[in-house]
């Protein structure tokens, strides 16, 4: 059993550790500010470095980061994980996914605390973006804090040379025969549906790895991700951000997607649409900035320490529904201190 304090010197760990990185980046940090970094082709250090792409980013694209957002949200609403409600609909009792709860959507499968990690979240099908979205809860119980912290890397079968997240990756396990199932027989019964995958903090994780099983297995999923951390090795990060259809969106100072940290061997799938607005303001498409490349010192990873609270608020309090599970006071990041209600 972990305790809070526990959870917070992994924290503490992590961070310490995201920020020595042994790649030699802090040599560069000069440059980093201004340029991130790739990898060369054999995966290994950065090669060269390519210049930030600023491009503006549409309504409608911001749109829909909002809208799978509140699908991610909709996954720590405890109604929408009920094995026994399959074919209900989809609601926020915080009253955090409207736009979900307008479009009308219907759980396919609904999983609770499955596995040693809890997986928990929902297949659900939105007939009015003609969608099948796959959303995963963030950590809630102790077994999902024991999952985050179970960070050594362990070989994948997702690509050669791959390696995840240990916890991660026995979550997605405990679960996936379950939902590639609720997908498959969704997309026989609706084949002109897309299909994505949806998650935030330890949810998003989760979503990764069911987007890049669920590709390899044939289908087209568009990966939607919400103060992910990193969840494999640069291997892993560069296999899946060649698959495509990936938005990993990050808020501001979010602590989160900065771990486990470079300097375990972890990476990024990329691109990065970073918020720069502050928590509770709406959202505007000159808000969002863009990086690329699967070792970023751009975006959120170039601002100092790190900021829960930010981690907490993507377009709306996005883990409303759930408890505050942890609660750390006098936390110290970069040198302010400052009160947060931790939810991973």
């Amino acid at each position: 059993m972990i305790s809070g304090i526990n959870i917070l010197a992994y924290i503490l760990l992590c961070t310490t550790l995201a920020h020595a990185v042994p790649l030699q980046l802090n040599e560069r940090r000069d440059l980093a500010h201004v340029i991130p970094l790739r990898l060369d082709k054999r995966g290994g250090l950065p090669a060269f470095p390519i210049r930030l792409n600023k491009r503006a980013i549409s309504q409608d694209l911001l749109d829909t980061f909002s809208l799978y957002e509140q699908y991610s949200a909709a996954a720590y609403c405890a109604d929408n994980n009920v094995p026994s409600s399959n074919g209900t609909a989809i609601t926020c009792v915080a009253g955090n996914c409207p736009q979900v709860q307008a479009d009308g959507a219907e759980s396919v499968i609904e999983f609770q605390n499955i596995g040693s990690g809890d997986a928990t979240g929902f297949v659900a099908l939105d007939h009015t973006t003609q969608q099948i979205i796959i959303s995963f809860r963030g950590s809630q119980s102790l077994q999902n804090f024991v999952a985050d912290a179970e960070f050594p890397l362990s070989p994948s079968t997702i690509c050669t040379g791959c390696e995840v997240h240990t916890g991660f990756l026995d979550s997605w396990t405990s679960v996936k025969s379950l939902v590639q199932g609720a997908v498959e027989t969704a997309r026989t019964t609706y084949p002109s549906y897309g299909v994505v995958s949806t998650g935030h903090s330890l949810g998003a994780a989760l979503a990764t790895l069911a987007a890049a099983d669920l590709r390899n297995g044939g289908y087209g999923v568009s990966l939607y991700t919400y103060g992910s951390p990193m969840v494999g090795n640069i291997a892993l990060a560069t296999f899946i951000t060649a698959q495509d259809a990936n938005f990993r969106i990050t808020h501001a100072n979010d602590l989160v997607p900065k771990l486990p940290g470079y300097g375990l061997g972890y990476a990024h799938v990329s691109p990065e649409y970073w918020i720069t607005s502050a928590t509770g303001v709406v959202v505007t498409v000159d808000d969002v900035q863009t990086s690329e490349g699967v070792v970023d010192v751009q975006g959120n990873e170039g601002q100092p320490g790190g900021d829960l609270g930010d981690h907490l608020f993507y377009f709306n309090e996005v883990a409303a529904c759930g408890p505050d599970v942890l609660g750390l006071e006098g936390l110290v990041w970069g040198g302010e201190v400052e009160a947060v209600q931790l939810k991973l």
